[in-house]
């Protein structure tokens, strides 16, 4: 970047920009298998690594190509430390001076609607709403470790050639496992961004706005439910930076669905890569499989939403229904793989 703007040079940014994603992808990798000094024993450790250095790529590829060259030539190194180490409401732009001067009286209710539900909420201070989202990410590690603590292994090696299909069991189990990558996700992403936001004093937004098990459609599920840091980057990369790169900038339904499935496929190479280096196997493109069906299934309730001119296809509970009915019946293809490399049974033994 900073050669870039002293060049004066969007075309160096774009040539930097994909040699450090080339560059970032191939750390991870790096560190696996050709350094005799650093040894990945652990396999915790080493998802880390590969989900981290999958997620620096998409972050530079976002910052390269989605921004405008008035606004890039602005970016200073904290904006960008900043962005790459949390998820900040306002990411190259300052915060309104309104926000940040004005006399903030919340109350009990709004601390604790923050707190459990995690919607944004303007009444709060950086350095309070922080604190806030910290103690969120504990409360979920706490959750975590119970849930796990009371879990047999043997329910948490259970794979679905060796289970009934669409059974009451089954279908508990697997939403056994939904609630442990929920409680995971949100102690890792809490902690570590509710830290780094509270070190930079910024608002920052939450990465679950919504609770993820009550969504109304697919299309809620995935865009304002389920890990919405990844989908923001995800977004901007298929809707802004394709576009730019292809020169297929006309607006139109079709491309819209091609964007939102081109989302979805590099969400697949996202988890294929971290299995793939993490777990020194492949999951057989099951990961790949599961977010291609998803993203099917996204633009075909959004196609039917813009034919029936509704904004919500069903009533709440159908909506919800059928998410959840397609979601499970998909399921067996994002957790077995993880269950193959015993990594529930793995996380049960380090933090059960």
């Amino acid at each position: 970047m900073f050669l870039a703007q002293y060049y004066n040079s969007e075309k160096v940014l774009h040539y930097l920009g994909t040699l450090c994603t080339v560059g970032t992808l191939y750390v991870p990798i790096f560190l696996k298998y050709h350094s005799s000094e650093i040894v990945f024993a652990n396999a915790l450790v080493s998802i880390f690594s590969a989900v981290t250095g999958f997620l620096f790529a998409l972050k530079i590829l976002e910052l390269t190509f989605t921004y405008e060259w008035s606004q890039q030539k602005q970016i200073t190194l904290k904006q960008i430390l900043i962005d790459f180490s949390t998820f900040p409401l306002y990411k190259y732009e300052p915060e309104p001076y309104l926000l940040k001067s004005k006399s903030i009286h919340p109350t009990f209710l709004n601390h604790i609607n923050y707190l459990i539900l995690g919607t944004n909420d303007d009444q709060l201070s950086a350095h309070r709403q922080n604190s806030l989202i910290i103690l969120r990410g504990l409360f979920q590690m706490i959750c975590l470790h119970i849930l796990l603590h009371f879990t047999p292994y043997s329910v948490l090696r259970l794979h679905s050639r060796n289970a009934t299909f669409f059974s009451l069991t089954h279908f508990l189990i697997y939403a056994l496992y939904g609630f442990i990558f929920y409680f995971a996700l949100g102690m890792i992403i809490n902690i570590v961004f509710g830290f780094m936001g509270f070190f930079w004093n910024i608002h920052i937004r939450s990465v679950y706005p919504g609770y993820p098990f009550l969504p109304r459609g697919i299309h809620d599920f995935w865009s304002r439910r389920w890990n919405i840091y990844i989908k923001t980057i995800l977004h901007r990369i298929a809707f802004i930076a394709l576009p730019k790169l292809t020169g297929f900038n006309k607006k139109s339904n079709v491309r819209m669905i091609i964007a939102g499935i081109f989302a979805f496929f590099v969400s697949g190479l996202l988890h294929e890569f971290m299995y793939t280096v993490s777990m020194n196997r492949w999951s057989g493109g099951k990961y790949m499989l599961f977010f291609l069906i998803h993203g099917m299934f996204v633009g075909i309730e959004l196609s039917l939403q813009g034919l029936l001119k509704r904004k919500q296809l069903f009533p709440a509970f159908v909506g919800w229904a059928y998410t959840i009915i397609a979601l499970y019946s998909t399921s067996h293809l994002f957790c077995d793989p993880w269950i193959e490399a015993d990594c529930f049974a793995t996380l049960k033994t380090y933090l059960g």
